[in-house]
């Protein structure tokens, strides 16, 4: 099992399990009462994230946005089954016990069904590390590539305004003498 992936699946489930998905936003009323007031804002001005408390951060939708590349693996619906299980449970559910969460994943009982539940769990950690990694070089990409483009623009529009400065200072002082 990887620790730092095991905290960031458990801070998916529980983002989930607080906030809900992003579809929707929560009752004004019940924000209210909830912090006794207008809920703190979060997340960045003009971002598309929602904020004050509507719906999970931007970690839980990244695990969430590789999940479902995991999901879509040959094998992958018992991953994403396992992940479910283990992580969220379901709203107003308490934790599957570890019995309980080998019986709906169906992989046996005894010492049989233990090892391949955590043989399957090692793979979705396995998995979804490296989906992490692909989507954050990924992600480093598409920056530096934006950083490119915009550099390129930045020096074409100074050489633009080089030349018209350039061109109306020759125009302005036509008949002067030095």
């Amino acid at each position: 099992m990887i620790e730092a992936i095991e905290d960031l699946l458990k801070h998916w489930g529980e983002q989930h399990r607080k906030n809900g998905s992003a579809g929707g936003l929560g009752s004004t009323l019940g924000t209210i009462l909830e912090y006794g007031g207008c809920a703190p804002r979060g997340g960045v001005y003009g971002t598309r994230e929602l904020v004050a408390g509507a719906g999970p951060d931007h970690v839980a939708e990244e695990i969430e946005a590789a999940l479902v590349a995991v999901g879509a693996a040959a094998d992958g619906a018992a991953l994403m089954t396992l992940a479910r299980v283990r992580y969220r449970p379901g709203a107003g559910l308490d934790e599957l016990s570890l019995a309980e969460q080998i019986d709906v994943l169906e992989l046996g009982r005894g010492a049989g069904g233990r090892s391949a539940y955590f043989r399957l769990l090692e793979r979705l950690h396995v998995r979804l590390e490296a989906e992490l990694t692909a989507r954050a070089e990924r992600l480093k990409a598409r920056r530096r590539e934006a950083g490119r483009a915009g550099g390129k623009v930045r020096a074409a529009s100074l050489r633009q305004a080089k030349a018209a400065h350039r061109a109306r200072g020759v125009e302005l002082f036509k008949g002067e003498k030095a």
